[in-house]
């Protein structure tokens, strides 16, 4: 009976030997499967955030090449305008110094000869200052559209140059330094855009 309760006690621990070892197996393939998906989801978030950064690059990259671009289209045309706003005030300059002296004189000679207006019913319109110092030489070179009515006066919204206006306030041909020289911007404008912005 010894014997049977020793082959008993044998079979028992061989049957709890064996089934602690297929537990151990079978916690070892659980961890070992568990450990693949924690690898497996690790590699796939690790992917995901890779792509996500990126594409995060990449739209940060586009932003500033967009800004950049948006910035040198900016920066061309205060440039552009810069240099507009100086060549129109040259162009001022120099229109003001041909309206000025002997130069205005002559000119205004050539514009009434031109026969714009009927002088019994034009005045003559220069700035205080030029007829102030040229009334004598205008009013000379004019003697025979004067006795025709045409009158001359100094006035303040006229700076350099001249109008011919008609008495009557309808209309008035302006020769004035801006007013010419805004003709003439038109004119100008493409060649002096091709040489600067080429």
């Amino acid at each position: 009976m010894a014997q049977q309760i020793q082959d008993l006690v044998a079979s028992i621990q061989k049957e709890g030997i064996d089934k602690a070892n297929k537990q151990a197996t079978q916690i070892i393939s659980d961890a070992n499967e568990r450990a693949k998906e924690i690898v497996s989801t690790a590699k796939k978030e690790a992917i995901k955030k890779i792509s996500d950064a990126d594409k995060e690059i990449a739209l940060r990259d586009q932003s500033a090449q967009a800004s950049l671009q948006q910035a040198s289209r900016d920066v061309q045309l205060s440039l552009r305008k810069a240099i507009s706003k100086q060549l129109d005030s040259l162009l001022v300059d120099k229109a003001g110094e041909a309206f000025t002296g002997q130069n205005l004189v002559k000119l205004i000679k050539t514009v009434i000869s031109l026969d714009l207006t009927d002088s019994s019913t034009t005045e003559l319109q220069v700035s205080e200052k030029e007829f102030k110092a040229l009334a004598a030489e205008i009013t000379k070179e004019l003697g025979a559209e004067i006795k025709k009515g045409l009158e001359i006066k100094p006035v303040k919204n006229v700076n350099v140059g001249f109008r011919l206006a008609e008495k009557d306030g309808s209309g008035y041909f302006d020769f004035s330094d801006e007013a010419t020289a805004n003709l003439m911007k038109p004119f100008l404008s493409p060649a002096i855009a091709e040489i600067v912005f080429k």
